[in-house]
């Protein structure tokens, strides 16, 4: 985490320039973004996007959303969002899941999402 390595990735199969807004997520990575996210997102143009992103942790979020703010340079952020797991490395969720519903209706409410989208989310 500390050389910011970053590990190659294969290719998405879409064009992040094609959307205006996009939902990023990453489990929180020694209190950063994991690396294969993070070679992701240096290899984007974020200039006139809307990012929205969510980040999962064991406890302590660390400096994630802001590691996000600086590589998504151009980029406006809205809605971000920690879910937070059993800090002992537990899989039992801790931010109830009524949080997380009301974050996903504010974001589907902004991004004019489908009905039907939430259901995969």
């Amino acid at each position: 985490m500390d050389s910011g390595y970053k590990p190659p990735i294969k290719p998405l199969g879409i064009r992040i320039r094609d959307y205006d807004v996009i939902v990023l997520g990453t489990p929180t990575w020694w209190y950063g973004i994991a690396p294969a996210v993070l070679t992701f997102i240096s290899s984007q143009d974020w200039h006139g996007k809307t990012v929205i992103p969510f980040q999962t942790d064991g406890g302590w979020p660390g400096h994630l959303m802001e590691d996000i703010r600086k590589e998504c340079f151009g980029a406006d952020i809205k809605y971000p969002m920690e879910i937070r797991f059993d800090p002992q490395g537990g899989s039992i969720m801790k931010t109830p899941e009524g949080d997380i519903e009301d974050w996903i209706g504010r974001v589907r409410k902004f991004a004019a999402f489908p009905e039907e989208l939430s259901k995969v989310w």
